[in-house]
């Protein structure tokens, strides 16, 4: 009896062991953000919220707070190294993580400030380095072959109550081979697609399949990374063939990457990026250019990018990640700017392996370009370009972005002949397209006019000044022209209204010109100055009883206003 007892007892031992080895091997992983993008973040949510858009406000200035993923423990044979595999965009904008393991006991072991030390360019697989006295128990990669129907397990922490809490899940493949370019990069890598519970904080952990020969009684097939939000229980997984590619073509070691044969070989593969899309751009911009962006130079950013940058910026946003719509941005204006002229890398200069940074000229013609490289993540990448500055997206010379929702204006005329005294203006105006200006304007002028009467038999003319009110409507179109961060901004218009006084009205139309000045504060919001001539002409509807001196009124316009 007692020995039926104890093999029992054994056999519970042997089912419950490989679990708990199992979560072991699986981690809570932490990004931990840089004091410039946290600064960055706060600042930019602090300007969003000036100008009203306060739902970008909170997503951006809640980002990244207590945000966690998982990720799982694998030995690199070649070097003996222990790494902790998880998705890239778990670790987005962090060069350094906190590990975390959550043991069935409720004890943790932590590692904090792990280096991330390689992302892939195109698959969303990020490798973190564990202390090199670190000793846990690994995942081995599986080479059995998967097909539909297979039986497959997700391992991870998604989040219960805000906090990370260990999950196991039990599904099938539903489709081993399922082609999404749109989550590959455009490259043609097979997904696997299946059942297996995935949730908010399971990305990054592993696809397991059942293997009585491994330590763990499970092996890894593939990544956990994305699910269907429109279909149930359709979750993907990025098989381990990506895996062991990213591991034997990516050089891990410090020595390696900090070389000008390395920086060369990014910085021209960043030209062929840049004929290709803004998509194959993106590896080359870093999370330290993202953090230069000003709220001013954000709105910018979003006018001047193409189309389907601007709809993957505002999906980014949409699925509370900010800054890597802003990163879209950036990589849709580099590469524009490097695709519309034919430059050719010249050369590395001021390589600083301590600093982790570099210099890369490029030349178009005669001219260089001088742009600013760092090493980020295990990648080089861009910090800086002489032609896409992150404080002045938009170039200098004719701008599309200038424009204002609603503006006041407070002017005056000064006559240039004697039908009227200076007159005070108060205008309400808008853009429209950038182009195209509508406006209106209350005026207090002092008309001089002549009223003709009788004496006896005589016909007399006597002079008369009539205070009258004027309401006027313009339209008009403007040239803006950017030179730093002043806008010259030549305008024409016509207009049209009606004017009232004590005992005369009628109705007045005439054009104006001259030229705006404008100092931009931040989204549409500016102040201005400007200088024109206007004229108009002046017809009361009694022209029996009143006339003007001079039909046409002609002056010197001056005001100044603000946009709001």
């Amino acid at each position: 009896m007692k020995k039926w007892i104890f093999t029992i007892l054994s056999l519970i031992s042997i089912t419950i062991s490989p679990a708990q080895t199992l979560r072991e091997t699986i981690a809570i992983v932490r990004p931990k953000l840089s004091e410039t993008t946290q600064t960055f973040l706060s600042d930019f949510g602090k300007a969003l919220r000036r100008d009203g858009f306060y739902s970008a406000a909170d997503i951006l200035q809640s980002y990244g707070r207590d945000s966690f993923g998982t990720g799982f423990t694998y030995r690199d044979e070649r070097d003996g190294r222990l790494y902790i595999i998880t998705n890239r965009h778990v670790v987005e904008q962090a060069e350094v993580v906190d590990i975390e393991f959550s043991l069935p006991d409720n004890s943790s072991k932590t590692f904090a400030e792990c280096p991330v030390i390689g992302v892939h360019d195109d698959f969303d697989i990020a490798l973190i380095a564990l202390p090199k006295e670190a000793n846990l128990p690994t995942l081995e990669i599986s080479t059995s072959p998967i097909t539909d129907g297979t039986p497959v397990f997700s391992a991870g922490f998604p989040a219960l109550e805000e906090k990370p809490s260990w999950q196991l899940g039990q599904g099938i493949v539903s489709n081993a081979n399922t082609l999404i370019k749109s989550l590959t990069n455009r490259k043609e890598l097979s997904l696997i697609q299946h059942t297996a519970q995935v949730d908010a904080g399971s990305s990054g952990g592993p696809l397991l399949i059942r293997d009585e020969q491994a330590s763990t009684g499970f092996a890894v097939i593939g990544i956990n990374t994305w699910k269907a939000a429109n279909r149930e229980n359709t979750n993907f997984a990025i098989p381990t063939c990506a895996i062991d590619d990213f591991l034997e073509n990516y050089p891990t070691d410090s020595n390696v990457l900090l070389t000008r044969s390395e920086v060369s070989n990014r910085a021209s593969e960043m030209l062929q990026a840049a004929k290709s899309s803004y998509q194959a751009m993106m590896p080359f911009v870093s999370y330290r250019y993202v953090s230069n962006i000003s709220a001013n130079t954000f709105y910018d950013l979003v006018i001047a990018a193409s189309d389907p940058a601007t709809e993957a910026m505002q999906a980014c946003f949409e699925q509370g990640d900010p800054l890597e719509g802003i990163r879209i941005g950036l990589a849709d204006i580099i590469c524009r700017q490097f695709s519309e002229k034919n430059y050719i890398f010249s050369t590395v200069d001021n390589l600083d392996p301590a600093h982790k940074s570099a210099e890369v000229i490029y030349t178009v013609g005669d001219k260089n370009i001088t742009t600013q490289w760092t090493m980020e993540q295990g990648r080089w990448r861009l910090v800086d370009t002489e032609n896409v500055k992150a404080n002045r997206i938009e170039a200098n010379g004719i701008s599309k972005s200038y424009g204002f929702g609603t503006s006041i204006y407070l002017g005056m005329i000064v006559p240039l002949n004697r039908t009227f005294d200076t007159s005070y203006s108060i205008a309400f105006k808008r853009t429209f397209l950038t182009f195209v200006t509508y406006e209106v304007t209350a005026s207090l002028l002092k008309l001089q006019t002549e009223k003709k009467g009788w004496e006896g038999l005589n016909e007399i003319t006597t002079s008369h000044i009539q205070n009258t009110f004027d309401l006027d409507l313009n339209i008009g179109g403007q040239l803006p022209i950017k030179c730093g961060p002043i806008y010259l901004v030549p305008y024409a218009k016509v207009l049209g209204g009606l004017y009232f006084g004590t005992d005369i009205t009628g109705i007045n139309y005439g054009l104006g010109a001259g030229m705006e000045i404008a100092y931009k504060l931040g989204y549409q919001n500016y102040i201005f100055a400007n200088i024109g001539y206007t004229g108009r002409r002046m017809k009361p509807f009694d022209d029996e009883e009143f006339r003007l001196k001079s039909k046409t009124l002609s002056g010197l316009a001056c005001s100044i206003g603000i946009s709001f």
